[in-house]
């Protein structure tokens, strides 16, 4: 589509020239839905590209702005909160992707940057405390069902999303990179081995750190709604804090905990997307981790189609098919085949139910009733 390339230009500082106004609302469009529009303001201005913009598209960056800027202020409270409240609960207590970006001094991955929880990683032995010292102060999870429990505290690499009930603020406390039934949960201490300490006090991953987690995250994801977003993540970090020791950093990490085939693929589409500069030597090291020829083919095409900037309204067939690979790759890559199986008949279950008889028939309280 002619607006991907028209985005992928701006973002990285080249005049496109005169656009008509239909193409600015696509761009705009595509961006908003991308949760990207703000660091798009925000990489216009440091080339000078944005007095040149129609008044319309100014208007649409300076309110993404704003937005994006309440939303860093209310991350900066919140840690400020969760950090005098935890710290002394856990010997580990880090912020991690969107929110570690905000706090993260002077990084260029954090300007603009929206998301939609804060995340944090804590040692699995302090959760219950955690958990329970959360709740006092207002952070309750959903009304969860006795499966979806189990998947949490058995399963996962987290405990069920906590949402504030006064702030609305919402919480994901993790104490793995992965869910444990993956098998590639990796030894978490390997990566507290690489942490950074903000001049604010909070704890984040180093830059190379911070960006094999953001590739972990995205590479073996099972749905991907801002990859463009997630894309230019891994960009930025790479652009601002780049050096022979972050990559060698980078790479060793990659290989000692098992994600360098990830970190390979996530190279990749920066180099075929957005045409980033990565040094000879490092595909050198990673190239025996290299997918097949075959299955290289399938990850492009995923990837290639997920990870460039898209709106659903203009999603085609291939990008349907897209999204379905990736959601069977996905669901394969997270879970055992016996628990695929189990969840996905679960949730085909779920679904013929709340057709036939309406969602409340799915509420937990009606769960427990017809046990009695």
């Amino acid at each position: 589509m002619r607006s991907h390339n028209l985005i992928i230009q701006l973002f990285l500082g080249k005049d496109p020239g005169p656009l008509a106004l239909e193409d600015w609302a696509t761009i705009v469009r595509i961006l908003r839905d991308q949760q990207c529009l703000a660091r798009l303001g925000w990489r216009l201005d440091q080339h000078g590209l944005t007095d040149a913009l129609p008044q319309y598209v100014q208007n649409h960056l300076k309110n993404a702005e704003l937005i994006a800027q309440k939303q860093y202020h209310q991350v900066q409270y919140e840690a400020k909160l969760l950090q005098s409240l935890l710290q002394p609960l856990t010997p580990h207590l880090l912020f991690l992707k969107g929110a570690a970006y905000s706090l993260l001094d002077d990084a260029a991955v954090g300007r603009g940057r929206t998301y939609s929880d804060i995340d944090l990683l804590v040692d699995k032995q302090s959760l219950p405390q955690i958990e329970r010292e959360l709740c006092l102060y207002g952070f309750f999870a959903e009304d969860l069902d006795e499966y979806d429990q189990k998947y949490y505290r058995v399963w996962s690499h987290e405990i069920p999303p906590l949402r504030h009930g006064s702030r609305g603020t919402l919480l994901d406390v993790h104490h793995n990179l992965l869910p444990l039934m993956t098998g590639r949960a990796p030894d978490i201490q390997l990566f507290f081995h690489h942490t950074q300490q903000t001049s604010a006090g909070y704890s984040v991953f180093s830059p190379a750190a911070m960006l094999l987690h953001s590739t972990i995250h995205l590479m073996l994801s099972e749905e991907i709604k801002h990859g463009f977003r997630d894309l230019t993540d891994l960009y930025l970090i790479i652009e601002q804090y780049q050096t022979p020791e972050f990559w060698q950093e980078l790479v060793e990490l990659a290989i000692q905990t098992g994600f360098a085939t990830e970190l390979l693929l996530a190279l990749r589409y920066n180099q075929n997307i957005l045409f980033l500069a990565v040094p000879e030597h490092v595909i050198k090291t990673l190239e025996p981790y290299q997918p097949s020829r075959f299955q290289l083919r399938l990850l492009d095409y995923i990837f290639m189609h997920k990870l460039v900037p898209q709106h659903q309204a203009f999603a085609n067939s291939s990008d349907t098919l897209a999204d379905f690979m990736l959601l069977l790759r996905g669901h394969y890559l997270k879970m055992p085949l016996w628990l695929l199986l189990k969840h996905l008949g679960r949730k085909f279950y779920r679904q013929i139910l709340s057709a036939l008889f309406g969602s409340n028939i799915l509420d937990k309280n009606t769960d427990q009733h017809s046990k009695k």
